[in-house]
């Protein structure tokens, strides 16, 4: 995910931190350590958060909409 946004781990780690982006599956990758996978939702959260960004949005107001957004029926109260 890092090439694909142009984003660094740090800022990954941070986003997943402010429960901004889904935690990644980590994965054995044998002799050379532990590696995260991302799930697509995670890629298109952080696409989207990136955009965001771009357009001059903070982290707070980018957290709103991704709630907005990607909230399930469930989290807004839509099922009962």
């Amino acid at each position: 995910m890092v090439e694909a946004l142009g984003i660094s781990r740090k800022t990954l780690h941070k986003y997943v931190q402010l429960r901004l982006l889904p935690v990644p599956v980590l994965v054995s990758d044998g002799k050379q350590g532990v590696r995260s996978r991302w799930t697509l939702v995670a890629l298109d959260h952080a696409a989207f958060i990136v955009e965001q960004q771009e357009i001059g949005h903070t982290l707070t107001e980018i957290a709103a909409m991704i709630t907005a957004r990607w909230a399930t029926a469930e989290e807004t109260g839509l099922l009962e």
